[in-house]
């Protein structure tokens, strides 16, 4: 796989990644209502899978963005080989498919329905948090596995997914433990959450206030925009009448340049930080953000869960999502392994105990060395980066968090990481 400094990939992929790839969680279109914060789903119970020992995984190469999809295509391909070089799985190579997801629920249900006829016995994907509940939908119907390494969004936490759905790539739910420790750490007294009253923006907003609550003496309020409201005068006096020296806007990329916007041409708004999530550094920013009071700019850093991981002694990085898929396929396979079955449910049930709690191993082949020299052994894979670890929900309990900033043109700066365990 090439590697790059991990400058010139940030510089690569500020334009590539987040919303404008589709593929980062819980972003959102301009205009479009985000998916119900309490999915529903029209499944029946799960259908119990063959077991032929021999591991089938599926990966859903998402649309959007080349750089995210070849991205994801090679670290796939790269992990599925790696696996099979070790000797595979249970006796066999791993075999490996791949289905075009699209940007569509529709496409991203149809894909998934796709490698289930395929014989997948788990899938890596879905790509994106707004088409996520389709394709988990197809999978749980037929008992598949599914790992994704690139949907964040709160509203996947409480999936009735059947104990088959993982996540590889940090959480909104753990952003929201960054934005808070942010708030920390710099010293906040009186915090004022403003999101956008929509399926998206109140279960963030309340993940975090959640959060600043364990610090009693920050005071919290929260003020909520009405979706698509293009008068924000009101929202604005209820902000200002807070006295808040630290502001927390929470939305999609466009959400947050409009509110920010409209602080900005306030007066009597004094922030002394303003915390920012991932979103924000989207391209379409730009124009806005170099806008801003310049006082008010110097006083934005935002959170993004890291998505190029360091890869080696030497500072090397992965491609975007790299780490998170090679992680998805590696805890499947060390899974079925550790299982002794290809059987999704199986699989699912030795996915949080491959990567935690047992005897350490750093490379998959190792950690096959360990289950070939003793059957009972329990294994924790803990590769490099050293975040690869589930909680009992089957997602990362620990992440770290790219602390950005917004320059005079606009774009964004990385300043340094923040880890949330």
């Amino acid at each position: 796989m090439r590697r790059a400094s991990h400058r010139r990939y940030v510089q690569q992929i500020a334009a590539a990644t987040l919303c404008a790839a589709v593929v980062v969680a819980a972003c959102t279109s301009d205009g479009e209502v985000p998916v119900a914060t309490v999915p529903s789903t029209t499944t029946e119970p799960p259908q119990p899978r063959v077991d032929d020992s021999v591991l089938r995984i599926g990966a859903l190469i998402p649309g959007g963005s080349p750089l995210i999809a070849d991205s994801i295509r090679t670290a796939f391909e790269d992990a599925v080989s790696e696996v099979n070089d070790a000797g595979g799985v249970l006796g066999n190579d791993v075999e490996m498919l791949l289905e075009d997801e699209g940007a569509s629920a529709t496409t991203s249900s149809e894909a998934t329905e796709a490698l289930i006829e395929r014989g997948a016995d788990a899938i890596v994907g879905p790509g994106s948090s707004n088409t996520a509940i389709a394709a988990l939908d197809a999978a749980v119907a037929a008992g598949v596995l599914m790992c994704s390494a690139t949907a964040t969004a709160i509203s996947l936490d409480e999936f009735p997914d059947g104990d088959l759905f993982f996540r590889s790539i940090a959480t909104d739910s753990l952003q929201a433990v960054a934005i808070a420790l942010q708030a920390e750490n710099r010293g906040a007294d009186r915090v004022v959450i403003i999101h956008v009253d929509d399926a998206y923006g109140q279960p963030y907003a309340n993940a975090v206030a959640d959060e600043l609550a364990a610090s009693p003496s920050i005071q919290v309020s929260s003020v909520a925009v009405p979706f698509a409201d293009d008068d924000l005068q009101d929202d604005l006096d209820e902000i200002a009448a807070t006295r808040a020296d630290t502001g927390i806007v929470l939305g999609n990329g466009a959400d947050i340049a409009r509110l920010l916007q409209a602080i900005s041409d306030r007066d009597d708004i004094d922030f002394n930080q303003v915390i920012v999530n991932d979103a924000a550094r989207t391209l379409a920013n730009q124009a806005v953000i170099s806008d801003l009071d310049p006082q008010l700019r110097s006083n934005i850093v935002g959170l993004a869960p890291q998505i190029v991981l360091p890869d080696s002694a030497e500072g090397d990085i992965d491609s975007p999502f790299a780490s998170q898929v090679t992680d998805c396929v590696k805890l499947i396979a060390l899974a079925a392994a550790q299982g002794g079955s290809d059987a999704p449910e199986t699989i699912a049930s030795q996915m949080a105990s491959v990567s935690s709690g047992g005897e350490e191993c750093l490379t998959f082949s190792a950690c096959i060395e360990l289950l070939d020299a003793d059957e009972q052994i329990q294994i924790d894979y803990d590769p490099p980066a050293r975040i690869t670890e589930l909680d009992r929900e089957g997602d990362p309990s620990r992440a770290f968090f790219d602390r950005f900033i917004f320059l005079a043109d606009g774009s964004t700066d990385n300043q340094n990481r923040l880890a949330v365990s």
